[in-house]
């Protein structure tokens, strides 16, 4: 293919730390995420390993979100190069469908679990300056499993999207033996145009996630009862009075 002034050989600098920098913190969250759930809480020190985890996983989360929206934002603006095999149109719709929902994941999940967090203060702090809650969200029980549900459903989400996208690198370096990796560890790859911005693929994310969304919103458990409703004013249990005769 000839060049052309507006051919990209690969993702520029910027986009390249970025991808890195997010692949990073996604690890690190991820794998912080599935061990503080594990973690036994007996004890006082166990107790308070189990905050520190859940401070660190809250503040590695929001640190993927700014990079999500950094990364959104450098893209509108310089695109990266358009696919290596345009004439393989299955591919390359599904790895953009796979690409869409893999960024959709970097802002949903941060956000619910933002939610979640505001909802239920007080425990295990983000390690930031700003505040633990946001003025809009009220502290609730309620709201606060329906966000936790949709942090766990996006989650699942964000796991297949993720073992695709690997998978994808995988094939394109083993099978395909191009320069899709290349391109974004070096930034050298043969010069293509500048990747497309049809709509197929973005709007086939945003329905995965809205319906992930809304799995979450109805797998929500209820909250738990709380005991001290069955007292009556004085401290006494309730008692239902006899049907009348």
């Amino acid at each position: 293919m000839t060049a052309t002034p507006s051919s990209r050989h690969g993702y520029d600098r910027v986009a390249r730390s970025v991808h890195w920098l997010t692949a990073l913190a996604v690890v690190a969250a991820i794998g912080i995420g599935l061990t503080m759930i594990r973690l036994p809480g007996t004890t006082e020190d166990e107790v308070a390993r189990v905050f520190r985890a859940y401070s660190l996983h809250k503040t590695i989360g929001l640190a993927v979100l700014g990079l999500a929206v950094l990364r959104v934002a450098w893209t509108l603006r310089h695109p990266g190069p358009g696919p290596l095999h345009p004439e393989r149109r299955v591919e390359t719709c599904a790895a953009r469908l796979v690409h869409f929902t893999l960024v959709g994941g970097l802002l949903v999940l941060p956000i619910s679990g933002l939610l979640r967090h505001s909802a239920s203060p007080g425990f295990a702090p983000i390690l930031w300056p700003f505040g633990q809650a946001l003025p809009f969200v009220p502290a609730d029980e309620r709201l606060a499993l329906v966000f936790a549900s949709v942090h766990e459903v996006g989650g699942w989400l964000l796991f297949a999207a993720l073992g695709l996208h690997i998978l994808g690198v995988a094939k394109h370096q083993i099978l395909d033996r191009d320069a899709t990796l290349r391109r974004m560890l070096t930034g050298a790859g043969p010069a293509v145009a500048p990747a497309g911005r049809g709509r197929t693929a973005p709007l086939a994310a945003a329905g995965l996630w809205a319906a992930a969304l809304l799995a979450g919103y109805l797998l929500a458990p209820a909250p738990e009862p709380d005991p001290f409703d069955a007292l009556g004013p004085a401290g006494e249990i309730e008692v239902p009075a006899p049907p009348a005769d």
